[in-house]
């Protein structure tokens, strides 16, 4: 396995920070999202769903990178 962070700082707890930040929850280990107890799918912040987006090209870049040093490698040998 190969850790990944968000690589994203918390979003939300500044005097001038916006709840429409990325990573507004301040997560390290992932993208997390907070909804109300009664709400549905559709109750999911956007700033959760952009954030989620973002870890998910994030995961895309990385394992990318990963996959082009091992071709790298490769092709050495």
């Amino acid at each position: 396995m190969i850790w990944g962070s968000l690589g994203l700082a918390p979003g939300w707890n500044a005097l001038d920070a916006s709840e429409h930040g990325l990573n507004r929850l301040g997560f390290w280990a992932g993208a997390g999202a907070q909804t109300p107890l009664d709400g549905g799918a559709e109750a999911v912040h956007p700033a959760d769903i952009a954030t989620a987006e973002r870890l998910g090209a994030r995961v895309a870049e990385q394992a990318a990178a990963l996959v082009a040093g091992r071709s790298a490698l490769a092709t050495r040998a």
